[in-house]
C-alpha cells in the first residue's frame, strides 16, 4: 500500500470519527432536582396523632402530638411532611370546613376554609412536588352512627338500619375529595387507610361492620388509582381470636383508665408501618 493510500485512509477515518463525535454529541445532563418534595398527610385525629393523656392534661398544642404521619416521615427523610390532620374531622367537615379541634394544628390551612381546600391550595402552589398523600377519614362518620344508636331500644338494629345511608355519604364525600386531589397530583402516590375497630371488645360482631366500611375504601382506591394501608390488621391483629384483644389493648388506649379508641405510641408506629407496606 502506498504512502498516499495510507494517508487517504487515515484522513477518512479521522473525518468519520470527528463527524461522529459532532453528529452524536451526548445529550446535556439534566440539572439535579433540588426543589423540596413533600408528604401530605390528610385526615382526622389519627393523622393528627391525638393522645388522650395530653388532652386530659389540658395540652392542646399540636407540637406535642406525634402520630403515624410523623413516624412515617422519619422513615422518609427526603420528604417534607405537611400535616393537615384535624381531630374530629368527618368526610363532611373535610369538604365543608369547621374543624372541631379547639387547639392548634400541625400546619395552618393558611386561610383556606376547610382541610380539603387547604390541600388543594397546597397542591396548586407545589405542582409536581407532592410525592405522597395519605388519608384517613370516615371513622368519625361511623362513630357518629354508633353514638346516635347508643340510646335506641335496639342499638344493633339501629346501626344496621343506618349503615347504608352513612356509607353512601362517606363514599360520596370521600370521592369528591379524591377527585380534586388526583386531578392536581396525577403522579403522586395516594394511600388510603382502611378502618380498624377500637370497639371490637365492647361491641361483639362489630368487626363485620368495619369490614363493610373498609370495602368502600377499597373501591375508592381502585377508582382513583390509590393503594390501601391496612389499619385493621395493624390494630386488630388476628381478629376473632384471643390475640385480637392483646393487640387492641397494646395498640390503643381502650384497656387503660382512659378507655379511649385512639392508638398508643405503639399503635401509631404500627399504622406507619402499614403505610410503608402499602407503598412496597
Amino acid at each position: 500500500m502506498t504512502v498516499r493510500r495510507v494517508l487517504a485512509i487515515t484522513i477518512a477515518l479521522v473525518a468519520a470519527v470527528t463527524w461522529g463525535t459532532w453528529g452524536n454529541a451526548p445529550a446535556a445532563v439534566a440539572a439535579p432536582d433540588t426543589s423540596p418534595h413533600y408528604y401530605l398527610s390528610l385526615g382526622d385525629s389519627l393523622a393528627f396523632g391525638y393522645q388522650p393523656d395530653l388532652v386530659a392534661a389540658g395540652d392542646l398544642n399540636a407540637a406535642d402530638y406525634q402520630g403515624y404521619a410523623e413516624d412515617f416521615a422519619g422513615m422518609r427523610p427526603h420528604l417534607t411532611l405537611v400535616n393537615y390532620g384535624c381531630p374530629g374531622e368527618t368526610t363532611g367537615t373535610m369538604l365543608a370546613g369547621h374543624c372541631p379541634w379547639p387547639g392548634t394544628l400541625h400546619d395552618s390551612y393558611g386561610g383556606a376554609p376547610s382541610q380539603a381546600a387547604a390541600a388543594v391550595a397546597f397542591l396548586r402552589s407545589h405542582p409536581g412536588q407532592v410525592d405522597l398523600i395519605s388519608i384517613d377519614i370516615g371513622s368519625n362518620d361511623l362513630l357518629a352512627l354508633v353514638s346516635r344508636c347508643s340510646t335506641a331500644p335496639d342499638p344493633t338494629s339501629c346501626i344496621a338500619a343506618g349503615v347504608p345511608a352513612t356509607l353512601a355519604t362517606l363514599a360520596s364525600n370521600y370521592g369528591a375529595l379524591l377527585t380534586q386531589l388526583r386531578a392536581l397530583a396525577p403522579s403522586a402516590e395516594i394511600v388510603l387507610f382502611n378502618f380498624y375497630n377500637p370497639l371490637a371488645l365492647k361491641l361483639p360482631g362489630s368487626d363485620a361492620l368495619v369490614a363493610v366500611a373498609s370495602g368502600v375504601v377499597d373501591q375508592l382506591a381502585s377508582t382513583f388509582h390509590a393503594t390501601v394501608a391496612d389499619a385493621f390488621t395493624a390494630i386488630n391483629h388476628d381478629a376473632g381470636s384471643p390475640a385480637e384483644e392483646t393487640f387492641l389493648c397494646a395498640r390503643t388506649w381502650e384497656c387503660t383508665t382512659f378507655a379511649n379508641i385512639h392508638p398508643t405510641d405503639l399503635g401509631y408506629k404500627a399504622l406507619a408501618i402499614a403505610l410503608l407496606h402499602a407503598l412496597n
